[in-house]
């Protein structure tokens, strides 16, 4: 009886050793799978970084591709700015040695030479056209104040019958586009 008693007590024993050794293994799965978990949770975090840093490179690259547009629309026009304003400078003897013609024919009595001078009146309206077309505005003349971010005084004369800083003569006329200035207008002022 005593063997019977003392091999119950090694299966009993025994079955306590499965039970713990049944416990192990669980311990050792969920174990394993708690670093399977904690692998998992950072591979998300490192992929999650990565994501954050493209995605911020992906906006930077998209504003700075924005920033190109735009300053290449302003250079583009700009470049149109200025070559608008390089052509009237290269015209701007045309349109004097038309005023000059014009002044010329009307000062001649003949009826060939009135017919000619309205031709070249034509002409100078069509150039008016044109460079009103293009933004291009005469600097105000005769009978304006003087303004010496416009005008270039050519001859100053003093008149106490007449108002302070005026113009009374234009030898050669000014042109503005927009707010920028061509060519000064050559001027006399009466002080």
């Amino acid at each position: 009886m005593n063997d019977r008693k003392e091999h119950s007590k090694a299966k009993k024993n025994d079955a306590e050793f499965v039970g713990n050794a049944e416990d192990l293994t669980v311990i050792k799965d969920s174990d394993e799978s708690v670093e399977v978990e904690v692998e998992e949770v950072e591979v998300e975090k490192q992929a999650e970084q990565e994501f954050r840093g493209l995605n911020e490179r992906y906006l930077r690259v998209c504003a700075d591709y924005d920033n190109f547009r735009r300053r290449s629309r302003l250079d583009k026009a700009a470049s149109y700015q200025e070559g608008v304003i390089e052509t009237i400078r290269q015209l701007m003897p045309v349109v004097d040695s038309v005023d000059c013609a014009i002044k010329a024919a009307n000062n001649c009595q003949t009826v060939e030479a009135r017919e000619f001078a309205e031709g070249v009146v034509l002409i100078a309206q069509q150039l008016d056209e044109a460079f009103g077309r293009l933004g291009v505005t005469e600097i105000d003349g005769v009978g304006s104040d003087f303004d010496p971010n416009v005008h270039q005084v050519v001859v100053h004369e003093e008149d106490e019958d007449e108002p302070a800083n005026y113009v009374a003569e234009v030898y050669q006329k000014g042109y503005r586009k927009d707010d920028r200035v061509i060519r000064h207008s050559m001027v006399k002022v009466i002080n």
